[in-house]
């Protein structure tokens, strides 16, 4: 959940009062205070239970779902984030980008990263056999032309290796991430950026997880309002043919929709689920791509999607349009 657009611990992008004082904020109120209170009605409306009386801000958790697996439920919005860009108030995200390598620098806050490293290795303990981790923003880089998206993960790369770092030490498997935020589909191997030696993209060998992140349902793409599917696609080129994405592995930008996830013991099976009419309630739904992740492999099957997609690019489609076009060339 968030509370307003582009929120950290102290602020947002339009109410950002703390910054300055509480004094000086034209709602009279601290945002600390209108965080709370929106937790308070997040928690008055939705079926859950609070974690932790004492601790009114916190959302995260973990489910234990026999052996199959491990659900693990973070705030990676505003439980004691870090500052994020502001847009147009005090930081922006040339700042944001130039500070994202700090490494004290946190999405999550020291007690929920803490936490999220005990529960990860306390489910490997246990003998789970998936960990599956819900959360709201993109994990994996995402890179045009040397721009990022700050506000995601891509903001607090140092934290993300030390994820990333936790689960390579400590040979934790079968940990597939789930994303949202972006309002476009994305789906990824996991490895460490610019990792050219124990990573590779093309049989996923080396890949610690992987990553499946969804659009919206309704809002305007991120690649561009009413973008169509040809459109979109040649902007999912751009996305996957660049090197600093490696473990990228499919896009696709123009149709609003869902996934699904199907955990078995031997695999998972994510169907991407892509709606042709948005203007009314409807069933009007086909499958874009589906991707298997067996157990032990920490990657995406290959050929990734069966080499096959009826929506979006993958890489080795993205890859193969450039050597064409190079040939063509010569």
């Amino acid at each position: 959940m968030k509370v307003a657009d582009q929120s950290w611990k102290a602020g947002t992008a339009d109410s950002n009062d703390t910054l300055v004082g509480c004094s000086f904020s034209a709602s009279g109120a601290c945002f600390t205070d209108r965080k709370l209170a929106g937790v308070r009605a997040y928690h008055e409306w939705m079926p859950i239970r609070q974690v932790d009386v004492d601790d009114k801000l916190r959302i995260w958790r973990n489910f234990q779902i026999g052996k199959l697996l491990d659900l693990t439920m973070l705030d990676t919005r505003q439980y004691d984030r870090d500052i994020t860009d502001l847009i147009s108030l005090c930081t922006s995200s040339e700042f944001i980008n130039s500070i994202a390598d700090v490494n004290n620098r946190s999405l999550m806050g020291a007690a929920q990263e803490s936490w999220f490293f005990d529960t990860l290795s306390q489910s490997k303990s246990r003998g789970a056999t998936w960990r599956i981790v819900g959360q709201q923003i993109v994990f994996t880089q995402l890179n045009e032309s040397d721009g990022f998206d700050v506000d995601a993960w891509d903001g607090y790369r140092a934290n993300r290796n030390r994820i990333l770092d936790h689960l390579y030490n400590n040979e934790i498997s079968n940990t597939v991430i789930l994303s949202g935020d972006s309002h476009a589909n994305w789906v990824s191997d996991l490895a460490h950026i610019n990792d050219t030696t124990t990573y590779n993209p093309t049989t996923g060998n080396g890949a610690i997880g992987v990553e499946f992140a969804g659009t919206a349902v309704t809002s305007t793409s991120s690649f561009g309002s009413g973008i169509l599917p040809l459109q979109a696609n040649a902007k999912s080129q751009t996305y996957l043919t660049d090197k600093l994405n490696a473990d990228l592995q499919w896009s696709e930008g123009s149709f609003r929709g869902f996934f699904t996830l199907t955990i078995e013991p031997h695999q998972v099976n994510a169907t991407y689920w892509a709606m042709q009419n948005i203007t009314n309630a409807n069933l009007e739904a086909f499958p874009s791509a589906t991707f298997i992740v067996e157990a032990g492999a920490n990657k995406l099957s290959r050929p990734v999607a069966g080499g096959k997609v009826a929506a979006g690019v993958l890489k080795t489609e993205a890859l193969a349009a450039v050597d064409t076009t190079t040939a063509s060339a010569d």
